[in-house]
């Protein structure tokens, strides 16, 4: 309870050589609270009221607070009046006399009822392969919180579930569509967002599975390839390390030159002399001598 004091018409009595004593003609205690209506519901607006058992003398003016800090400048009515609440209204409320602010009324917590909002549907696996179990959620903000949950896919009529997570046991291509749920309190009710489930993901698995087997057998190759140039620079001749680009000075013959290593049996029948190749070669020649002598 908050108990303000005012006294009015005091006056100091002494005694002779005694202390003095301050004396109050009038006394007054009056207690203050706060009183809401029973039940708030979003978009109404209620009216709290700061009441006290005793009739305050002369003009008094109150001061409202809200979770402890001050609401609004002095008022001389002892009503607050919320326009429109909203869930953002909800909280402790307290009000207090003029110049007796460190005598304020007792906070009472005003709650604001409204229906579910913000339906959302999660799913147990962000990747469905087919014969897995999938688990959807269904989550909302409500005050209460809502207790009825129903599932509901899109090509049927009729809810397919109920409660607040519906489970598929064995996911397969006939599961596959786009679901969503619907959230109820006493105050109303929202559906969620549909969300599409399908058991194509596992074309995907496979799919990311080849490409990462590809990708590692090309690395591994490309790998191999440079170890093995290594190795084979480290085994080169000195010759071959002075010429980075491992190429060779060749001799360039003339063709008198390339003509002359031919066997002459070679160069008679490329030329096509008319004289034989037997008859051309003197070692193959009988040696004629003649006599000089007279």
């Amino acid at each position: 309870m908050g108990l303000t004091w005012a006294l009015t018409d005091s006056f100091i009595l002494s005694f002779h050589g005694g202390p003095k004593w301050l004396i109050s003609s009038k006394a007054v205690i009056s207690e203050l609270r706060v009183e809401i209506p029973e039940e708030v519901v979003e978009e109404h607006s209620p009216v709290l009221v700061c009441k006290t058992t005793c009739t305050l003398s002369g003009k008094t003016n109150f001061l409202w607070y809200k979770n402890g800090r001050p609401l609004s400048n002095l008022s001389e009515r002892n009503e607050l009046l919320l326009q429109s609440v909203s869930s953002e209204d909800t909280g402790t409320y307290s009000c207090a006399v003029r110049d007796q602010e460190y005598l304020s009324s007792p906070a009472v917590t005003l709650s604001v009822r409204y229906p579910p909002k913000s339906v959302s549907v999660s799913v147990s696996r962000s990747v469905i392969v087919e014969g897995d179990s999938v688990t959807l959620s269904c989550s909302s903000d409500s005050n209460p919180p809502a207790l009825n949950f129903s599932w509901f896919k899109e090509d049927q009529t009729s809810a397919v579930g109920s409660g607040q997570s519906f489970s598929i046991s064995s996911f397969n291509s006939s599961s596959s569509g786009r679901f969503y749920c619907e959230a109820q309190n006493k105050y109303g009710s929202q559906r969620s967002a549909s969300v599409s489930l399908s058991v194509k993901a596992e074309e995907s698995v496979r799919s990311s599975v080849i490409v990462g087997i590809s990708a590692a057998a090309v690395m591994t190759v490309i790998l191999m390839l440079v170890v093995w140039l290594l190795i084979r620079r480290k085994r080169a001749t000195p010759s071959e390390e002075q010429n980075p680009r491992g190429s060779q000075v060749a001799t360039v013959e003339s063709p008198e030159d390339a003509y002359m290593t031919l066997d002459p049996k070679s160069r008679c029948a490329e030329y096509n002399m008319k004289r034989s190749c037997d008859a051309d070669d003197p070692e193959d020649q009988d040696s004629t001598y003649y006599n000089t002598d007279i």
